[in-house]
């Protein structure tokens, strides 16, 4: 399934952002300012499961990107050709 990362433009007081996209662990959603990526519980924190919520708002024209980045080495499930799936 394909999925769109949500963007945002920065207004120096917003700091609630919400995301449309499916996921399995918070480690897979990312953030990025200004293409500089920010970390969990340093600069955001989920406020529920479909919101990230800075802790300092980003200026005015800053751009925001929230996207999802699943680490492919630890697959919660792995299929073959042919195989059934249960």
């Amino acid at each position: 399934m394909a999925y769109s990362p949500n963007t945002y433009t920065g207004n120096g007081s917003t700091v609630d952002y919400s995301f449309t996209f499916p996921y399995q662990n918070n480690t897979d959603i990312k953030v990025s300012v200004d293409e500089v990526t920010q970390s969990l519980t340093t600069h955001y924190s989920l406020h529920n499961a479909t919101t990230i919520r800075f802790v300092t708002a980003p200026a005015s024209g800053k751009a925001i990107k929230i996207y999802r980045d699943t680490d492919s080495s630890k697959l919660a499930a792995t299929f073959y050709p042919g195989s059934a799936i249960r």
